[in-house]
């Protein structure tokens, strides 16, 4: 039994995986299906964002290395857009530049994993992430009951 309460009030997490290889994404869907992860996989940055357009992920594992569009670039019109900002972005990349760390960051990113990684490490590193997702979540629509609460008390006495 899972005594968590924010794991019960949530559904089963989505993962959005982006990856221009196919084996990766074929081996991180194994991983996170496993671990009781919904995925959604594309294989760009553009195919990512046409996907963000149907699917809000929980979080986003993208790959910092990519034709077309770097994960960088994708990073930066995620965070742009308000209905995307909140999102946590995890980048898996072979990249070990500093500059590509301090920039992941710069963009918002929540964190940076090096491949080759390991799967306990980057399951953990994910369950963090999405837990903190679901408790802003949650801090967010208590702020928003109490407001209504506050209003309707005000309603009820004008005076007060």
């Amino acid at each position: 039994m899972d005594d968590n309460p924010l794991n019960n009030s949530f559904p089963e997490p989505i993962i959005l995986v982006v990856d221009d290889l196919k084996q990766n994404l074929k081996l991180l869907n194994i991983i996170l299906e496993s671990a009781n992860y919904q995925t959604s996989l594309a294989t760009s940055g553009r195919d990512a964002l046409e996907r963000l357009k149907v699917l809000t992920p929980d979080l986003i594992l993208l790959d910092l290395m990519m034709p077309e569009m770097s994960g960088l670039e994708v990073c930066r019109i995620i965070k742009s857009h308000p209905e995307y900002k909140d999102i946590p972005v995890i980048f898996l990349t072979a990249s070990m530049e500093e500059s590509h760390l301090v920039e992941a960051y710069s963009l918002g990113a929540s964190d940076y994993v090096t491949k080759p990684f390991r799967k306990p490490e980057l399951l953990a590193r994910i369950a963090t992430q999405i837990t903190l997702r679901r408790q802003a979540q949650l801090i967010r629509q208590l702020q928003e009951e109490i407001r209504q609460l506050k209003q309707c008390l005000k309603s009820t006495n004008p005076t007060g």
